[in-house]
Parts: structure tokens; sequence; C-alpha cells
């Protein structure tokens, strides 16, 4: 009787060894990711078109929508505006007015340091016209989607304010405009006008009040 009880002692002793052991080696789950979410931010938009242009351009407000790891410092968010439309005088005698949307392809991509403030990104975009007046004629055809032929990618940087009532972001940089494809007949003469490399863009965007 005792060797049989000794004999399940030694037993019961290997086998939570042998669990401890299994235990040890399993992975620990990761702890989640501190994320914050930025929802519904008003995004207030200027830019200077350069080249031939060398105009600026109020957009209408938009949204800032993404998330911040407050862990690896990434952001990932959307920029989404409304179209804008500008006037300027092509030849300098010819006035034109266009009308374009800001397609978001990657959307907004950078990092975040909440301690210090320093915001660093980029946005990709495509730029599309939809309306193209020359002296009050349109000159696009609405079948054609007119677009640049290479995405454009804003490089911006500038600061985070908490203290701010309400919070905001406030950033500045360059992006190029590409020469543009699918809008029929007048594209090489619109695209000498808008393509260029000198374009900036002054963004803010705002917490929710």
């Amino acid at each position: 009787m005792r060797k049989r009880v000794l004999t399940r002692a030694v037993v019961g002793l290997c086998a939570a060894t042998l669990s401890v052991g299994i235990a040890a080696i399993q992975p620990a789950s990761a702890a989640p990711s501190a994320v914050f979410p930025i929802t519904n931010w008003n995004a207030n938009v200027k830019t200077h078109i350069g080249g031939l242009v060398g105009q600026d351009v109020i957009i209408p407000t938009g949204t800032f929508n993404g998330n911040l790891d407050l862990d690896t410092k990434k952001l990932t968010a959307t920029l989404d505006l409304p179209a804008a439309t500008f006037t300027y005088n092509a030849l300098g005698i010819i006035p034109t007015t266009v009308t374009f949307h800001v397609d978001q392809t990657k959307g907004v991509e950078g990092t975040v340091d909440i301690n210090t403030g320093a915001v660093n990104v980029t946005d990709t975009y495509n730029v599309r016209l939809s309306s193209v007046k020359l002296l009050g004629i349109e000159a696009l055809d609405a079948s054609t989607v007119c677009k640049s032929t290479t995405e454009s990618v804003a490089t911006l940087s500038g600061t985070l304010d908490l203290n701010a009532h309400p919070a905001n972001v406030h950033l500045t940089g360059k992006y190029p405009i590409s020469s543009l494809d699918g809008c029929g007949f007048l594209g090489s003469f619109i695209s000498l006008f808008t393509a260029n490399n000198d374009n900036t863009l002054d963004v803010t965007t705002t917490a929710p009040a």
C-alpha cells in the first residue's frame, strides 16, 4: 500500500512539473496598445498652387479621422476635403475657373509625440479636376476622369497643442502636382499651368468643441 501511494505521489509531482514547464514556454499575451481615436476633427486647409497658376486657394472645411498609437507614436488617418474652386487668368488673359478634388489614396501616415508636440506626417492623394471653364465655357467632357498621373505626396510637419481649447494640430509643408491625364484635348494645356513641384499646404485640424 505504501509503495502504491508513493508511486502516485511521484506521478503527481512529475505531472505538476510538466505543467509548469509548458506554461513557462507559452508566449505571454501582448498588452493591448493604447490607441487614441481621432474622430471628426475639423480640417481647415489652405494651399498655394505654384507654377503658372501662382495662387492661394482656401479649401472648404473638411474632416480628419484616424488613430494614434500612444506606444509607437504612429498616426494613421484620412483627411477628407470637399471640392474647391478657384479662378485665375491663363496666359494672363483667359479667365479660367477650376474645380478640383483631393482624393485620398494612402492617406495620412506618420508620427506624433504627445510629450514634445512634434508631428511629422505624409499625406498621399490624387488631384482630380471635375470642371475647367475657359471664358465661362466648360472645357471638360463629363465622361472623362481628369486627374494627376502620379500621386501627390505632401510632406508635413508641425505641432500638436493639447493645452489649447479645443486641442489642435497645425501642419505645413510642400507637395508636387504631376501632369494630368483623362482631360481630353485640353489636357496638355491644363497641365502646362498646374503641373509643378512648388505647391505648399497649410493644415489646421481642431478637435470637436
